[in-house]
């Protein structure tokens, strides 16, 4: 109804205008204002209506007239002021008349700004003139494209163009870069360098009756299909891919038309690669066939992780997004900023995964009008691209290096695996953290093989598994260090409690508990064992007996809480998604049995890595817990500086976990385990050149009891604080002597100073 109502109205003006000459200046400002309020509201028909009929020859009745160069039906008005609409996303359009030029009776010229209210770009204002000619007897728009952009004329087009941003990298605390987008090595073909175009199309003239001169016009896009292309032109890509075929690597079954598929604005894609994939040689031989050129930065990026498996299981890798990621992601993201779509590559777990969006960065844009030619004739609108940020992790690039190679170099065989943690325990910092086996980042990237996944996904100790923190494991002995705390703090007992119950060939059954209807709890059997069973002895020798005695005396709901207080059974706050741990299963109940082997670190006592590492922190920081952190700040390039916008801090996650008087009391005690001179179960550790404190673990896994779970939990003393270290040792192994000191082989070297000379120190002064 309101479309014709404002229909009715037009007519109106229009036959008052017709009926009377003298009223044209009057409806001079009504047609203005009409078409520009019909284009405002998107009533493109009403707007059509106005236009002179040089423009819009359907306006007039001369049914003569036929569309000229520069003319526009009705539906492809329309279908012009939509795309306007939905390219710049325009929300609303505002108009304000400045002032009107009289260029002479029949004509005026009206000055104008027009206001895009743009959903990406806020408001855009343009100067404008809409001509006026007098058709008739009434006034009439000349129509033309520059009415609605001042610079656009008939015959250009207009568009959007994205400014994609570049993916932040991650370092390590010493600013090596362990994950980057690099740029692409593009190979590609000026196709007239190798073929003549003349020649083509004498060829498509002659295969379809046409003359030379229409056959050239079609040329371009003939050789823009794929099968048009390999018809014309099959002699030059045969001798192309003979060409190509001794450098790079074709599949033999590939056919043709997947290699030269084809040929825009006379270029031709034949590989990318990845800056690793390719050496000089190659590129070399490549550019020395005609036509073939070498591009190293304009066609695309790729990520690379430069070294491969380091921090693999950490690190994370990044794929092609799924619709449930591009759903996620985009909840509360700006469209200006760049949406996620399933072409986004976006990481896919790890650090990629947790920074994301701060690692994507913004994407930027611009509005153009590019000529007929190609060639952008005027930027109309930019937005600069906010590359993401770059994250520097807390990890010790030489020694996470170390701690893998030592864990390559110690365990051998697919039955056998492992995990270590490097930790600063008075700043919480993850120095390293390695899981063995492992796998390379970049085959995630550059796809795998179907057989090279089946083989990594079949093998028997599983390297797709994060040990460091997603698996679970009995700690062992290791356990007794708070065990022995809980007993101290509790009050139940001192340092100085002497075991006093019957043992009987290193098996004693617990008394004064009701009939003990369980095994009886066994000790390690050591030679020279040194008396009496008080906790400093026991501790030496990792005595289960003395330390499932302790957790009895304790009971079940004082030990338990202590070790609650430690944080057991609940999530350990770390960046990266943990395993919870548990001092007993949610469908266990707490039985004397399952009491006494909590005590000594079995029952159903299970921990991570990592969070070990964390409650051996406290020994070192005062009692307290630290928040473990892997991730130390963020940095952002800004024209030429390099600068940190934001840090993360130490914190504290549980405070005074274990009291400085029980620290004091069990230092010695950890001291003694390692000390080679005494007959403890770290003597084999020998770090020689820093004081070191240490406990061992072993704990039997499997139906068969054939295989262990072998710990080293050890930190140094005395040291400052920057050099503060826990390292924590954890080996998955069969049960068998050659496995029993790998543990040490790896802590040593890693809680030891590096007493190598520095080769960039100046010479000492020896007094010559």
């Amino acid at each position: 109804m309101k479309r014709i109502i404002s229909l009715l109205l037009v007519l109106l003006v229009l036959m008052t205008c017709a009926c009377d000459p003298e009223t044209i200046g009057v409806s001079d400002k009504n047609v203005f204002e009409m078409f520009m309020t019909a284009v405002s509201n998107k009533q493109f028909i009403e707007a059509y209506s106005f236009i002179s009929a040089k423009v819009a020859p359907s306006n007039s009745a001369d049914s003569s007239i036929t569309p000229g160069e520069n003319t526009i039906s009705q539906l492809d008005f329309e279908s012009f002021y939509n795309r306007v609409l939905n390219v710049f996303r325009i929300n609303g359009i505002r108009f304000n008349k400045t002032g009107d030029e009289t260029v002479g009776e029949s004509r005026r010229n009206i000055s104008y700004t027009v206001t895009y209210n743009c959903e990406e770009a806020g408001e855009l204002s343009f100067d404008c003139e809409m001509p006026l000619v007098a058709e008739d007897g009434v006034w009439r728009v000349l129509w033309q494209p520059s009415v609605i952009f001042p610079d656009l004329e008939w015959g250009e087009q207009f568009g959007r163009a994205t400014l994609p941003a570049k993916r932040g990298d991650i370092l390590t605390r010493d600013g090596t870069v362990i994950a980057e987008t690099v740029d692409l090595v593009t190979v590609y073909a000026v196709f007239s360098e190798i073929v003549d175009y003349s020649e083509i199309a004498k060829r498509i003239a002659a295969a379809e009756g046409i003359t030379e001169e229409e056959a050239s016009e079609k040329v371009g896009s003939y050789l823009s299909k794929t099968e048009t292309l390999h018809k014309y032109c099959a002699k030059e890509l045969n001798d192309l891919y003979n060409s190509l075929y001794e450098i790079i690597e074709f599949d033999d079954e590939e056919p043709l038309e997947k290699s030269f598929k084809s040929v825009v604005n006379d270029f031709m894609m034949i590989r990318q690669f990845r800056p690793d994939a390719v050496d000089s040689t190659t590129l070399e031989a490549l550019k020395a066939i005609p036509g073939i050129h070498i591009d190293t930065k304009n066609y695309g990026t790729a990520r690379l992780y430069p070294y491969g498996s380091l921090l693999a299981h950490n690190l994370g890798y990044v794929g092609s997004a799924s619709e449930e990621e591009v759903r996620s992601l985009n909840e509360g993201r700006a469209i200006a900023d760049g949406l996620y779509t399933t072409d986004s590559i976006v990481g896919k777990s790890g650090i990629e995964r947790l920074y994301e969006t701060k690692l994507r960065g913004k994407d930027g844009f611009y509005y153009y009008i590019r000529n007929d030619d190609g060639s952008i004739k005027k930027v109309l609108y930019r937005k600069e691209r906010e590359n993401g940020l770059d994250v520097h992790l807390t990890i010790d690039f030489d020694l996470q290096k170390r701690t893998e190679e030592l864990l390559d170099i110690v365990l051998y065989g697919d039955d056998t695996s492992g995990a270590v943690i490097v930790m600063n325990p008075v700043t919480g910092m993850v120095e390293a953290m390695a899981s063995y086996p492992t796998f390379d980042l970049n085959k995630f990237v550059t796809g795998f093989s179907a057989e090279e996944y089946k083989a990594l996904s079949e093998q028997a100790n599983t390297p797709f598994l994060d040990r460091t923190k997603r698996g679970l494991y009995p700690p062992g002995s290791t356990f007794k260090v708070f065990t022995a705390a809980a007993a101290l703090d509790s009050k139940t007992m001192t340092a100085d409690y002497e075991f006093r119950g019957w043992i009987d060939e290193d098996y004693w059954t617990p008394t004064g508990y009701g009939p003990w209807i369980w095994p009886r709890i066994k000790r390690t059997q050591v030679n020279n064992r040194t008396l009496p069973l008080n906790m400093t002895n026991c501790m030496l020798h990792s005595d289960n007996i003395y330390f499932a005695n302790c957790a009895l005396m304790m009971g079940a709901e004082t030990f338990v809480d202590y070790l609650n207080g430690l944080g057991m059974s609940s999530s350990l706050p770390f960046e990266l998604t943990t395993a919870r741990t548990q001092v007993i299963g949610d469908m266990a109940s707490m039985n004397f049995k399952m009491l006494a082997d909590t005590g000594y670190g079995q029952g159903q006592v299970l921990v991570t890595p990592l969070q070990l590492a964390t409650m051996f922190c406290a020994m070192q920081n005062g009692g307290d817990l630290p928040v473990p952190r892997i991730t130390d700040s963020f940095y952002r390039t800004e024209g030429i500086n390099y600068e940190c916008v934001e840090r993360t801090e130490y914190s504290v996650w549980i405070e005074d976990a274990i009291s400085d008087q029980t620290i004091s009391i069990i230092r010695p005690m950890l001291e003694g385990v390692v000390d080679p001179t005494k007959n403890g179960t770290g003597r084999s550790l020998r770090v020689t050149n820093v004081d070191v404190a240490g406990k061992t673990g072993s704990a039997e896994i499997g139906g068969d009891k054939s295989r262990i779970i072998s710990w080293f939990a050890g930190y140094r003393e005395n040291v400052d604080p920057e050099d503060e270290r826990v390292v924590i040792v954890m080996l998955d192994v069969p049960d068998l002597s050659p496995y029993t000191t790998l543990k040490f082989q790896i802590a040593r070297e890693l809680l030891k100073f590096d007493d190598s000379p520095d080769p960039n120190a100046p010479p000492e002064n020896n007094g010559n």
